[in-house]
């Protein structure tokens, strides 16, 4: 008959300090990373704003878009207006 015995691993306390700065960094940058990324998502949204604006209403009718109605086409996968 086998026996299993269990082996606890303590950690030192400076091991457990730099393990908790590293994933400090860790969500730290991944913070960062997320905002860049929502920043540059909402200048092509703003940028796609301006460029319909500069639309004559033909060519929006064209597009099936009233003007009134361009900052709800932009952000429709975001907002329901």
């Amino acid at each position: 008959m086998a026996t299993q015995t269990a082996t606890h691993i303590s950690t030192s306390p400076v091991a457990s300090f730099f393990a908790s700065v590293g994933s400090a960094f860790s969500r730290g940058f991944a913070v960062l990373i997320e905002a860049g990324q929502k920043s540059r998502s909402m200048e092509a949204r703003m940028h796609l704003i301006d460029r319909l604006n500069a639309m004559s209403d033909a060519q929006l009718a064209e597009l099936k878009i009233e003007r009134e109605n361009i900052p709800a086409y932009v952000f429709r996968d975001l907002y329901y207006v």
